[in-house]
């Protein structure tokens, strides 16, 4: 509301602006119909502070059912502070219990400065819903105008939180109401349903009776073994209709006759003395599972069959059902299997070779004669020792490692060992293990087989001597071509040792000498010193016809070294030269000298292959880098006139240039295999070749 007029006119517009204010006050129930108490006071709280000029509206509303209280706070827009419902409420809290007439008129400002002038009016008849409080820092707050719209607005708050409660304990009390119905329909329909299960279950109780009698009756009917029931005096009551196929009875002809009458006559007498000391003791005199025994046809045939007898007591009588199985053709199969075994021994005896074989576990079942003739040794030998005593002492644990490895993972074993003879000379010997499985995958027995390789053996021997001989000679071959690159390399760190020479003369001859200076010159011509060293060692290392000297490298280095020598024939060629070199690259266990000589043979190849060109680019590129975990690989590439044969090109004399032996690549290649690597060559996707290398790394190898 706007100030106290002063004149009638405003006195007049100040009433119409109360009548309208208490009209709206009036219509709020109409909004609040259906609504929630916090709905009430949210629309309560808008209307008020649009119509009256006040600085905040609060409201705190008791919860009936004891739980937190509900507060809600409204101030104008203009107002900078804003303060939460429980800041408002923790200001005005040593009041809140007290009847309203007993509030102050004044209280301090919660929002601002000064104090403020505050009405509180209860809700409810005697505040029983809670509290309503608006506040104006005006000191002529409230007038009686601003008072009379709180007072029905009190009221009308009333009235639709007294109707709001009530709608909703009348929802509570039908929610409750439709619970309990729900939950007793709940109880009688599960009721029912465990009713409807037990008639089910009955149901489904006797056709699975049925149904089971049906069955036995089919599977005894249908079944491709005789089975005969008969009572405790040895008399047949049942006999399906596969005893006329088995026997050559009507079943129809037993029923009513003895047992014994399918039996031979010299087991009828043990039969009968058997089955009544069994009705007076219960002592069995055979065994009824599985039992083979002699039966006997209706043509007087005799026959094998496999009888298995169960025993059922009704009303005091026993009843007892054989079920007899016509074994005959498993009988004949039997002895064609003894039969094919023994030709099986017969043909493992007589083959020329020596064969052996074991248990699953690796424990040895059978060695065949010419083995144990081969070695002097018994079965019982080789029980009680195995293969530990007729082995090479360097062959037997590196060949019972790998014979635990195949036993424990399956894998087929091969390992080759020098074995005893019996004259006390050890022979090379292959073997090669398979393990035999059943359908599952499982190992039911390991075949072995010995080969002698020892004739072989030392003839790759010879043949391997022979190709080292070859590649001393490349290797000396090749130094013609080395000798220019070294000799240039080596002319660098002589002139360096002279230079520095001169230096430390003349820093010795200086006023006064200066010894460091003078020290650090005769350093650096240690240093030379030993890098020319250095470079006549491996001069001298091609000519030495020195054993493989495996240590650990690193093959980036390799390359540089490699590359460096050659730095001259590539700038001579107009050859550019690109290097891809991997910085983490694993070291690999090799000879310096033939891994120098493997690169140096491989990128000497490369620019020999690019001479015939003229007008393009010639580029070389070596590129090393990971190809797995346990394998360096390096790339040769080049961009020359590429290869026509390259699965040919390794072939020892196999040359497709005019002057060339055919054994460098050949060369390289052993390098590589000794080096337990793989050396290929691929033609690029342009002009030119590929040859790649791979090595173990360093932790492969050991591995």
């Amino acid at each position: 509301m706007d100030v106290q007029p002063r004149d009638p006119a405003e006195e007049i517009k100040s009433l119409e602006r109360c009548i309208n204010d208490l009209v709206s006050v009036l219509a709020l129930p109409a909004m609040w119909s259906g609504g929630d108490p916090s709905r009430i006071v949210d629309t309560l709280l808008d209307a008020l502070l649009g119509m009256l000029q006040v600085d905040l509206v609060y409201v705190r509303l008791k919860d009936p059912g004891g739980q937190a209280p509900i507060e809600m706070v409204r101030c104008p827009p203009s107002q900078k502070q804003m303060l939460q419902p429980h800041e408002i409420g923790e200001a005005l809290k040593q009041w809140l219990g007290a009847d309203a007439q007993a509030w102050p008129l004044l209280i301090r400002n919660p929002i601002g400065p000064g104090d403020l002038s505050i009405v509180p009016l209860g809700l409810g008849l005697q505040g029983e819903m809670g509290v309503i409080v608006a506040g104006s820092e005006r000191a002529d707050f409230p007038r009686q105008t601003e008072r009379l719209i709180l007072t029905v607005a009190a009221n009308q708050a009333s009235i639709g939180l007294h109707e709001a409660r009530l709608r909703g304990e009348q929802k509570r009390v039908a929610s409750d109401l439709d619970g309990r119905v729900a939950q007793r329909t709940a109880e009688l329909a599960a009721a029912n349903q465990e009713l409807r299960k037990e008639i089910a279950d009955r149901k489904r109780a006797e056709e699975d009776l049925r149904s089971s009698e049906e069955k036995h009756r089919l599977v005894v009917e249908t079944a491709s073994d005789a089975v005969i029931s008969m009572d405790d005096h040895g008399t047949i009551q049942f006999a399906n209709p596969a005893t006329a196929i088995i026997f050559g009875y009507d079943p129809a002809e037993l029923v009513g006759r003895p047992l014994t009458v399918l039996m031979p006559e010299f087991m009828r007498e043990l039969h009968d003395r058997g089955f009544r000391r069994f009705l007076a003791t219960g002592q069995r005199h055979i065994n009824w599972r599985g039992t083979e025994l002699t039966a006997l046809r209706k043509d007087g045939h005799e026959f094998p069959v496999e009888v298995s007898f169960g025993e059922l007591t009704r009303d005091g009588h026993k009843l007892f059902t054989g079920f007899i199985r016509d074994i005959s053709e498993r009988k004949q199969a039997a002895d064609k299997l003894r039969a094919s075994e023994r030709d099986l021994s017969l043909i493992i005896e007589t083959i020329p070779g020596l064969i052996w074989c074991a248990a699953p576990d690796g424990e040895l079942t059978y060695l065949n004669k010419r083995l144990l003739d081969y070695t002097g040794t018994s079965h019982d030998d080789w029980a009680k020792q195995g293969w530990a005593n007729l082995l090479h002492p360097d062959d037997a644990a590196p060949s019972a490692h790998a014979w635990a490895h195949a036993v424990a993972t399956g894998q087929p074993h091969e390992v080759q060992f020098r074995l005893r003879r019996s004259d006390g000379v050890y022979r090379w010997f292959q073997v090669l293990g398979q393990a035999a499985r059943d359908s599952e995958g499982g190992v039911v027995r390991w075949y072995g087989l010995l080969i002698d390789i020892h004739d072989r053996k030392y003839m790759e021997e010879a043949l391997r001597e022979s190709q080292a001989q070859l590649s001393r000679a490349i290797q000396k071959a090749t130094v013609g071509e080395f000798a220019a690159a070294i000799a240039h390399e080596i002319n660098q760190p002589l002139a360096a040792v002279v230079a520095n020479g001169q230096a430390c003369l003349r820093w010795l001859a200086a006023q006064p000498s200066d010894i460091a200076k003078a020290r650090e010159a005769a350093e650096r011509i240690v240093r030379d010193g030993k890098e020319s060293g250095e470079v006549v060692r491996r001069i001298r290392a091609l000519f030495r016809q020195a054993a493989l000297e495996k240590i650990e490298l690193d093959l980036n280095e390799v390359i540089a070294e490699v590359l460096r020598l050659l730095n001259d024939e590539t700038a001579k060629k107009r050859i550019t030269v690109e290097t891809d070199l991997d910085q983490d690259l694993a070291p690999v266990a090799g000879d310096r000298v033939q891994l120098q000589q493997l690169v140096f043979n491989l990128l000497l190849n490369g620019i020999e292959a690019m001479e015939p060109v003229v007008d393009g680019l010639k580029r070389l590129s070596i590129r090393s880098r990971h190809s797995s975990p346990e394998t360096v690989l390096v790339e040769v590439r080049d961009s020359g006139i590429g290869l026509k044969d390259p699965d040919r090109i390794f072939d020892a004399f196999f040359t497709t240039k005019e002057n060339g032996m055919g054994m460098g690549l050949a060369i390289c290649r052993s390098i590589v295999a000794a080096h337990q690597g793989r050396l290929w060559a691929a033609t690029g996707e342009g002009p030119g070749s590929i040859f790649s290398f791979t090595l173990p790394a360093k932790a492969g190898l050991a591995s």
